[in-house]
């Protein structure tokens, strides 16, 4: 059995149901129990939610389904941690139709085992979720029982530069790390031309979303590393408190370019942190004018000057 998000099997007929917003892609999740502990994940061994992965629901079918995919741009499958999820991976990409992308979100694998699939997918992703060792040590390190290391996920990405045209990681906002480190981490992956998907912290076991002027304010930093820039962040002991956009990027704001799901080509992730009519983070299409105001609002209830 696999499972597939709500949105992906609503779309294939398989689910009825009202969407908000289509997915793009189709989102596949691998696994019926994760050997990890993180602790912001629906799926850690300690506290499991049944079905769920941050809030979205995934419905479990038959692996057969795959062969029936069409209209979507491309497909992720979300792995969990355990030990056949390779074996399980290898086994179900021949069922993907041809023409379409494979993205695979999955834990750090090793060299070799990344050469498995090199023929096979364009993109892998390995999550480092926080944005500095100390609370990557904390969220999903040693401090709550998991093997991996900041270490072994950088060194994960560094060998997939070699073997893959697309290499992505994921940054989660809210997890206790400062704008500066946000800033600091998305820099270097860019210069390292890794990819970077943005998330919110989804509050499913307790605390709080992150202050959405403050997501905002990330997404334009992201946004703005990514086209190339640097040096325009001001930041007062680790928050940003300036944006010194370039003129030229004025237009990309009022379309609200830099508030669009991020993360692999063709992805747009309805309602992943978030629930329908309630404040989007990551928005799964482009706003209308009333949005962007809205939005141009938040970011600057965040910041002394943009």
């Amino acid at each position: 059995m696999i499972r597939l998000s709500y949105g992906t099997a609503v779309k294939m007929g398989l689910r009825r149901g009202k969407m908000l917003a289509e997915p793009t892609t189709a989102y596949i999740m691998l696994g019926e129990r994760c050997y990890s502990n993180c602790s912001f994940c629906a799926q850690a061994r300690s506290r499991r939610k049944e079905g769920y992965l941050s809030r979205v629901l995934w419905l479990p079918y038959p692996k057969e389904v795959l062969r029936e995919l069409k209209g979507f741009a491309r497909v992720c499958f979300q792995t969990l941690d355990y030990p056949e999820v390779l074996e399980d991976l290898l086994s179900l990409i021949p069922l993907i139709p041809e023409n379409i992308p494979i993205s695979v979100s999955i834990v750090p694998l090793k060299k070799e085992e990344m050469q498995l699939l090199q023929d096979k997918i364009d993109t892998i992703s390995f999550a480092l979720d926080a944005a500095n060792e100390e609370l990557f040590d904390r969220v999903k390190g040693r401090g709550v029982g998991n093997r991996f290391t900041w270490e072994m996920v950088w060194k994960a990405l560094k060998e997939a530069l070699t073997i893959f045209p697309n290499v992505n990681t994921h940054l989660i906002v809210g997890l206790g790390e400062s704008d500066e480190d946000l800033y600091r981490v998305m820099k270097k992956l860019r210069d390292m031309h890794i990819s970077v998907a943005l998330f919110s912290y989804t509050p499913l076991f307790g605390g709080d979303y992150p202050d959405v002027g403050r997501y905002r304010a990330v997404q334009v930093m992201r946004h703005l590393l990514y086209r190339g820039y640097d040096d325009f962040a001001v930041f007062e002991n680790g928050k940003l408190v300036e944006i010194r956009a370039p003129k030229k990027e004025e237009e990309a704001l009022e379309r609200g370019l830099p508030f669009l799901t991020s993360g692999c080509p063709g992805c747009n992730r309805p309602f992943y942190n978030e629930r329908p009519g309630g404040t989007i983070y990551n928005y799964p299409y482009l706003p209308n004018s009333g949005k962007i105001k809205t939005i141009l609002e938040q970011l600057r209830s965040y910041l002394r000057k943009i």
